[in-house]
């Protein structure tokens, strides 16, 4: 158990170190933005495209695992909206509770993976990406058009987002190189690499800037609901799915790592773009994350870290 609080340790107080930054030296939230920006469209794309690239596909059962996750994220998903509806939750608070049950914070899944499972938890967590990632996006984009209808958007929106989302693109990029057997092209592969070692310290740094508890006491339904949706109900069926197909451990333990992260960064924009409720949104994000600093060493801990 200690040698598990040291490894896990790092990562929550490089997330409490971006909000102290945030607090005493970078108070600018545009400054934020801009690094938030960079880790998304530049760093995290390039660690995606490094890892897709080179990973032998062979030695994983993408089929099981892609239903796991896609399952547990489906069943959160469910819940958010169902309870969500039955509290008579107006579109622009149900889709931000529909984002707060199913979405996960990919760069806390990948840190915590990687950090405990080296390069072995670091594939598969690119892996899990890949597919949730893509999953997600379509699913919460399309919900979020259907839902909000802002003037203008339709499938037609949806498919352009999608288009020139970063991640989808790095993945599919690297997937050609690794059937092309390009994955470790001299220069490119190296400089990817050096990228996408920064982006995971930078990213934490960006989620401890980006904490905010106002207004939650405001929004006490929702977020309880959104909450047990994504603290719950995603990793319960996460876990049962490893369990009935009998995936390797480490396979089985990044899964529920990435089961049990809060909910991403990335819903407090698109709320606010396609008229979600932001700042729900924003108080889901912190609230998790502050949960998770508990939910995620113990779940890795009563399921046993394999170190």
């Amino acid at each position: 158990m200690m040698d598990l609080t040291l490894l896990i340790a790092p990562i929550f107080l490089i997330i409490l170190l971006g909000n102290i930054l945030r607090r005493i030296l970078i108070v600018d939230d545009d400054v934020w933005d801009y690094i938030n920006k960079m880790a998304y469209w530049v760093l995290f794309p390039c660690l995606l495209f490094n890892k897709t690239s080179v990973i032998d596909f062979a030695d994983f059962d993408l089929g099981p695992l892609s239903i796991t996750v896609v399952a547990g994220f489906i069943a959160a998903v469910l819940f958010s909206y169902i309870f969500g509806k039955i509290s008579g939750f107006a579109p622009a608070t149900l889709t931000s509770v529909i984002q707060g049950g199913g979405r996960h914070n990919a760069f806390l899944a990948l840190a915590t993976a990687s950090q405990i499972y080296g390069e072995e938890g670091a594939m598969i967590a690119a892996i899990i990406i890949a597919i949730l990632v893509t999953f997600t996006n379509l699913v919460v984009n399309i919900t979020l058009t259907i839902m909000l209808s802002p003037k203008g958007s339709g499938i037609s929106s949806v498919i352009s987002d999608l288009k020139r989302n970063p991640f989808i693109i790095a993945i599919l990029l690297g997937a050609a190189f690794n059937v092309l057997g390009l994955g470790n092209l001299p220069i490119l592969h190296e400089f990817t690499l050096s990228v996408g070692e920064t982006t995971l310290t930078i990213a934490l740094l960006c989620v401890g800037a980006g904490l905010r508890m106002r207004g939650l006491s405001d929004k006490i339904v929702a977020c309880a609901i959104a909450t047990f949706a994504k603290m719950i109900i995603f990793p319960s069926v996460v876990y049962m799915m490893t369990v009935y197909f009998a995936l390797p451990h480490v396979m089985a333990m990044t899964a529920m790592i990435f089961a049990i992260s809060p909910t991403g960064a990335a819903s407090y924009p698109l709320a606010k773009q396609m008229g979600g409720d932001a700042p729900l949104m924003a108080s889901l994000i912190s609230l998790q994350t502050l949960i998770s600093v508990i939910t995620l060493p113990l779940m890795i801990i009563l399921l046993g870290s394999g170190t």
